[in-house]
């Protein structure tokens, strides 16, 4: 099973099919924003997945891009660069992700290139969380928490405000990209968890 570290260094449905165009890119965007001073993390992560029909698993880590995957953040365990802009990456350019925001008010993104995706990967599971240290967090804690899918003309494909539809979970499965026999499609899932990123990634691995 491949787990993350989840420590960052220095800080305290009904399935529903869109068509996309084959090779179409696509991003997703979490936002938060909070009217107290308590400091919330919310990050966005996606994985490089193969499903042969028995659910969609990830077998390499360099598959996995999430913040807690990087080399700067996780110097230990972390396998992915990180760019001078702060953005990351999986190995052949297929996930990108904005540099990682600690900062409400703000958002994070994640852009999906269905041409540069390794030979067999046929679904891009999507997830957010919020990152904490210690107790618990559910998105009930923040105001206003929101994450969204557009396609390349940035017509929006899907979003969940998570503040109000899944208040008492602290991550989250957005949904998934697949791909299809008419090329990509977007699935939204919407199902929620009370645990670590780790504990959500076990199920794909």
């Amino acid at each position: 099973m491949l787990t993350l570290s989840l420590e960052k260094p220095g800080e305290p449905v009904q399935k529903l099919q869109l068509s996309l165009t084959k090779g179409a890119r696509f991003t997703v965007k979490v936002h938060w924003e909070c009217g107290h001073e308590h400091v919330h993390d919310v990050d966005v992560h996606a994985l490089e997945a193969r499903n042969a029909g028995s659910g969609a698993k990830v077998d390499r880590l360099e598959s996995i891009l999430s913040t807690y995957n990087t080399k700067l953040m996780n110097p230990k365990a972390g396998v992915l660069p990180t760019n001078p802009d702060g953005s990351f990456a999986t190995p052949e350019g297929a996930l990108v992700h904005s540099p990682d925001i600690r900062e409400q008010g703000k958002s994070e993104s994640i852009i999906i290139d269905g041409t540069r995706l390794p030979e067999g990967v046929n679904e891009i599971p999507i997830f957010v969380t919020i990152h904490s240290q210690g107790e618990v967090e559910t998105f009930d804690e923040i105001e206003q928490a929101g994450i969204s899918i557009s396609d390349d003309s940035g017509q929006e494909l899907g979003a969940y405000q998570l503040s109000d539809e899944f208040k008492e979970f602290n991550v989250v499965q957005f949904g998934s990209a697949i791909l299809g026999e008419n090329g990509w499609e977007y699935a939204p899932v919407g199902r929620g968890f009370v645990g670590t990123f780790n504990d959500v990634l076990g199920q794909f691995s």
